[in-house]
């Protein structure tokens, strides 16, 4: 089997490509023509794999060969959290018991400790990387009042190019739900050693649900690490160019990036804001004391419009991917990779091209 990747007008760096290639679910390895390995994984006939660098306008041919990558993610549960691994080291771990909302932390930067905190002293209802919304039906699960309950795992898969976690979760009040949630984790390994984390939900009321106009709200919510903080010396960039909360807070961007120190060396995680999403591009409830929340809800606080109330009477999903790197923002060429999200490089089994 062959596969083409074709780049579009511009170079791609660590790009993830899928191909439906109807093979079996497992590890597999595809080599190009200079020799270099590319390991992949196959589940539900979709063929995944990372492509370190492609040149703008470029075509590359990948041939599958006998082989299975020596390093590989893994997964452990421990009954109140799915840990992921790779090679020995703890990548993360998605905690859905023993809090009031299911959250991954640690999200732990390749050899450093983690670009998230949990719990902090100033918004102990902050956890890591977390989904929540102050206003669903009036019902506060944002800081209290409504528990967001794990109820099963549909899918926990880890191969050698990413581990994904699949959880369906209860937005409850009362003993009463709200809305029944899908959330999708899936991490990324790319050759640099750093991770791409796809993070979606999936959000089916119970009945009609309002989602409230309230800043106090991110689909897709983190707290980076305190020595990251722009109070600590790092730095808030938005896809416009703007820094820091002065600049970022409740203003429109296709992406958000939280750089600073960790570790003695400098980190970021840059959030991506899919164009599927409703209201894209997206509100920034992003803080200098290390918030950076996903929120196209709290209008009437970030524009004074009191337009921001989202009524739910079937099923909506949200797309984001985080891109955990070294270096400043700039330093990753963080616009280039959220390009490189939105348009891929194209794979094509040979024979059909």
């Amino acid at each position: 089997m062959r596969v083409l990747i074709r780049s579009g007008p511009r170079d791609a760096i660590e790009a993830t490509c899928e191909v439906r290639a109807g093979l079996p679910d497992g590890a597999y390895l595809l080599v190009d023509d200079s020799g270099h390995a590319y390991p992949a994984q196959s589940s539900g006939g979709v063929l995944s794999f990372v492509v370190p660098l492609l040149r703008a306008g470029e075509v590359r041919a990948l041939r599958l060969v006998e082989g299975e990558p020596a390093a590989q993610f893994e997964l452990s549960d421990t009954g109140s959290e799915v840990r992921v691994s790779r090679g020995g080291f703890h990548v993360a771990s998605y905690r859905y018991r023993g809090a009031r909302v299911p959250h991954v932390y640690p999200l732990n930067a390749a050899g450093a400790a983690s670009v998230t905190e949990d719990a902090p002293r100033d918004h102990p209802h902050h956890r890591s990387l977390w989904t929540a919304h102050g206003d669903v039906n009036g019902v506060d699960f944002w800081a209290g009042g409504g528990e967001i309950r794990h109820l099963r795992f549909k899918r926990l898969v880890a191969g050698p190019v990413y581990a994904e976690i699949v959880a369906e979760n209860s937005w409850e009040s009362g003993g009463s739900r709200l809305i029944l949630e899908e959330r999708r984790v899936r991490i990324w390994s790319v050759p640099s050693g750093e991770w791409l984390v796809d993070y979606e939900v999936a959000l089916e009321p119970e009945g009609e649900v309002v989602l409230g106009d309230t800043k106090e709200a991110g689909i897709l919510s983190l707290r980076v690490a305190s020595s990251m903080t722009v109070l600590s010396g790092g730095r808030l960039t938005n896809s416009w160019g703007g820094v820091n909360e002065g600049e970022v807070w409740g203003r429109r961007a296709e992406w958000c990036d939280y750089s600073g120190p960790l570790a003695g060396s400098v980190w970021g995680v840059a959030a991506f804001d899919h164009p599927s999403n409703p209201r894209h591009p997206t509100y920034w409830h992003a803080r200098d004391y290390g918030l950076m929340a996903a929120n196209v809800f709290g209008l009437s606080h970030f524009v004074g419009r009191r337009e921001g109330d989202m009524r739910l009477t079937a099923p909506v999903r949200f797309r984001y991917r985080l891109l955990i790197h070294r270096g400043w923002a700039h330093e990753a060429h963080v616009g280039l990779r959220y390009l490189n999200w939105v348009y891929p490089p194209r794979a094509e089994l040979a024979e059909k091209v």
